[in-house]
């Protein structure tokens, strides 16, 4: 079988909690997950498959098709989340009519949390639940081997089907992939140069990932509580030295929270130092998993920037959160990271269920005196499958499971819903707007900014979110 793995373009997405002031203009991230299916793939089979990525590409749908005539594929598959569901829906439907004998197996996030509604869908034959890569070579596999018997598909555990129609929907996989098991992404499929980010710090961008799972318990979160696992040291730098080797020097490790085994991290930041290799990274962290020795070996190794989940300046709503977590923690750790040399990205919430106006504000000046390099004030939402949307569901916040209304009869006219009950969506909105414009419009952050351009391109790139910033707060 032919195999095309694919990122759908982007035309009908669901709108988010972060303002459209900053949703475009940031550059693309690479689809490691999809990466990894199609690595698995490859190497358990020796075929090699296609690999197109629409954003980053410029693909139209019309280009897309003709790229699908040229290729000729039986399978496409897709990771989804439920962002993006709708662009790979009506994908799937302009496939199908152009091809109907193509088959489409979609997996990913969205697929995890509705794997019997994401396969209820006209146009979808297989769907891949859990770690997908995997599940989706013996999907392939055993359609290979006997492709006249539908019945052998139902001993493959994460594996969704259709029989006369019916969906079909196996066991779960429970037993968890080794990491360091895993072939290192198929980035040879791709064209790297594609891949930009406006806040790094290198000529070419592009991500990796050394741990999956989060023991953490912040209620908004659809990995509240999962089980942490890490790539051995060796692992790790093994696939950062092939990406310098295809002219990568700035990576994003997409990890949620890489710091919860310090040793392991340490020892993967020594190794960076001991092979001598120059890169430039930044990671993701909750406040109290580092410290100063954790600190002093990112910077040592190349690691320039934070990416710290906040949230709020008030103790309460932290507790709502479950974030475990204090202001004084928060303070604590942002003086540290200063401290070491290391940049740090305030991810901030407003709207949380009870909140008023005076402490959104207040949150707004707490960000700014911990001075981060960039900060970023989502809308409180509850998200599908999370403990916070059930939680609101019992507080009677939200009435009814929205979320499983749109998994079950996906439509263009969605949108996401904010539940804060003192104010309408319009309201939250013009308060984030306020909120971003207070704090990158303050002289200090600007002359900050200002004193740490590193090119004409890069101010540009500022520039222009800025005044997207500012302007949305105007309403031009």
């Amino acid at each position: 079988m032919k195999i095309l793995f694919l990122v759908p373009p982007e035309s009908i997405s669901i709108e988010s909690s972060v303002p459209k002031a900053l949703e475009g203009g940031k550059g693309y991230y690479p689809k490691l997950g999809l990466m990894y299916v199609a690595a698995w793939y490859e190497r358990a089979t020796g075929n090699t498959p296609v690999f197109i990525d629409c954003p980053p590409e410029g693909i139209t749908e019309h280009e897309l098709l003709e790229q699908v005539e040229k290729v000729q594929p039986d399978m496409v598959a897709m990771s989804i989340m439920t962002f993006n569901l709708l662009d790979a829906l009506h994908t799937s439907e302009s496939l199908k009519r152009r091809h109907p004998n193509i088959k489409i197996c979609l997996g990913g996030p969205h697929v995890n949390m509705y794997p019997k509604e994401t396969l209820d869908q006209s146009n979808i034959d297989y769907v891949v639940f859990g770690e997908g890569e995997k599940i989706f070579t013996e999907l392939i596999t055993s359609l290979e081997e006997d492709i006249s018997d539908p019945q052998s598909l139902q001993v493959i555990k994460g594996l969704g089907w259709k029989k006369d129609g019916i969906s079909k929907i196996n066991q779960t996989q429970t037993e968890l992939l080794d990491l360091d098991e895993l072939p290192f992404p198929a980035r040879h499929l791709v064209d790297v140069s594609k891949y930009k980010h406006i806040i790094g710090e290198g000529r070419q961008f592009f991500s990796i990932q050394a741990t999956r799972g989060c023991p953490a318990a912040c209620t908004f979160c659809d990995i509240r509580q999962t089980k942490f696992r890490y790539r051995s040291p060796e692992s790790v730098v093994d696939e950062i030295e092939q990406l310098v080797n295809m002219g990568v020097d700035d990576l994003f490790f997409v990890d949620d929270t890489i710091t919860i085994n310090k040793k392991n991290l340490i020892d993967t930041c020594n190794l960076i130092i001991e092979r001598g290799i120059k890169i430039n990274y930044k990671i993701s962290a909750r406040v109290d998993t580092i410290n100063e020795e954790v600190l002093q070996a990112l910077k040592k190794s190349g690691c320039y920037r934070i990416h710290f989940g906040i949230e709020s300046a008030s103790p309460r709503h932290l507790k709502y959160l479950q974030k475990g977590q204090t202001p004084e923690k928060v303070e604590r750790a942002c003086k540290m990271t200063r401290k070491a040399g290391i940049g740090f990205f305030a991810y901030m919430m407003i709207g949380i269920p009870h909140e008023t106006r005076e402490e959104m504000l207040a949150t707004v000046d707490f960000a700014k005196n911990l001075k981060p390099d960039y900060a970023q004030f989502s809308i409180c939402t509850p998200y599908p499958k999370t403990e916070l949307y059930q939680q609101m569901r019992d507080e009677g916040i939200v009435t009814e499971d929205y979320w499983q209304d749109f998994a079950e009869r996906p439509r263009v006219d969605f949108k996401i819903q904010f539940w804060n009950k003192n104010f309408t969506e319009q309201e939250l909105r013009k308060l984030q707007d306020e909120c971003h414009a207070r704090f990158y419009s303050s002289a200090s952050y600007i002359m900050k900014q200002i004193t740490k351009v590193r090119s004409w391109p890069d101010f540009t790139a500022k520039a222009r979110m800025g005044t997207k910033i500012l302007t949305s707060r105007m309403g031009i």
